[in-house]
Formats: C-alpha cells, sequence, structure tokens
C-alpha cells in the first residue's frame, strides 16, 4: 500500500525536525484571524476545506474504491449522523464526512480492503491506495495541497 499525507501545508516550511514553521490556520473557528498578515475569509476556508474532498475523492477514484467504511467513529457532540460505526460510505457520501470531520463536527477513520483516509489534528489527513495514482497526486497539487510519502500514525496495528 502506498501512503501519503496530505495537507495544504508546504514542506519547503519544515524545520529539520519536520515541524511546520509558518503561521498557519488550522480550524474553521479561526475564519477571520490573521495568519501571516492575511485574514483567514470563510471563503478561503471553504476554498481549502473542498481542496481536500476533491483529493481525496480523486484518491480513491484513481484507486478504483467505490466505498468505505466508518471506523472509531468518536460522536462526543452528538451531531446528527446518518451513518454509525461499521457502516460503509459510498463514494457520493465521502466529500459531506470529510467536511465534517475537518470541521470537528465528529472524527473517524474510513477505511477499506485496500485503501484508507485518516485524519489527524491540525488538518493533517493520510491517504492509503494501493498504487501511486499519478493522476490523483497532480490533482492535489491543481487544488493547492501537498502530497508526500508518510505512514499514517493512525494505522491501527494487527493483532496477532
Amino acid at each position: 500500500m502506498r501512503e501519503y499525507r496530505v495537507t495544504k501545508y508546504d514542506p519547503a516550511f519544515r524545520d529539520a525536525r519536520g515541524s511546520y514553521t509558518r503561521d498557519e490556520w488550522f480550524s474553521e473557528c479561526q475564519v477571520g484571524r490573521v495568519f501571516d498578515g492575511v485574514v483567514l475569509t470563510r471563503e478561503e476556508y471553504q476554498r481549502v476545506e473542498g481542496a481536500y474532498v476533491v483529493a481525496v475523492i480523486g484518491f480513491l477514484l484513481e484507486a478504483g474504491v467505490s466505498a468505505m467504511t466508518v471506523v472509531g467513529l468518536e460522536n462526543y457532540g452528538n451531531v446528527q449522523l446518518a451513518f454509525g460505526e461499521g457502516n460503509a460510505l459510498p463514494l457520493g457520501q465521502i466529500g459531506e464526512v470529510i467536511g465534517q470531520v475537518l470541521r470537528a463536527k465528529f472524527w473517524c477513520r474510513l477505511e477499506g480492503p485496500e485503501a484508507f483516509v485518516h485524519f489527524g489534528y491540525d488538518y493533517y489527513m493520510y491517504v492509503g491506495v494501493p498504487w501511486a495514482c499519478p493522476a490523483a497526486k497532480r490533482l492535489a497539487r491543481r487544488v493547492g495541497l501537498f502530497v508526500e510519502p508518510f505512514r499514517s500514525p493512525h494505522r491501527v496495528r494487527e493483532r496477532k
């Protein structure tokens, strides 16, 4: 499996330890605040959130994935959901799930036999697919995201 970190964070601004060094927003609740001299607008927030959705769908389509299963669902805010733990979601539903996870409405992993989508703090996203998916990488770059080879820290270790 090929694993990637897909983010809005330009790797050119990481220090030797891999920490991101620029002042960047990392949450919807920061709309209206100033980062690196620029106000984060609702429109810019929505553009970036949409880019994440486009990138994930691009990877899943190129990998031939038609559905993902909800795993590790955490819904502490009791958000009304049309699905639950263990439900398989078709690609048509995955975009809305990604947006809500990025807005911290709830958290989950999306898993399948040959792919996964995981979310970390601060707008970090991890995608695992069975092959390199070069078209999806180009698409992610076109919408302003960066794709780096990176093992997901949210992988559940397989039990022996």
